[in-house]
């Protein structure tokens, strides 16, 4: 398994929003528990939920 599709791998790379394309800030501000324990991040612009790797979490 690759580290982009672990919940417990690190980044410390800067993050873009897939659908709008925006950097998020280095210093996040959790929205929700799960972005408090596992990391993450919502796009201030568009309003996109992201991991912390920037791929977009689909709410089902």
């Amino acid at each position: 398994m690759s580290e982009q599709n672990s919940k417990w791998g690190l980044n410390l790379k800067v993050v873009m929003c897939p659908k709008c394309g925006k950097e998020q800030p280095r210093v996040r501000r959790p929205k929700n528990l799960r972005q408090a324990l596992w990391g993450g991040y919502t796009c201030e612009s568009c309003g996109t939920e992201m991991d912390k790797f920037g791929k977009e979490i689909i709410k089902k």
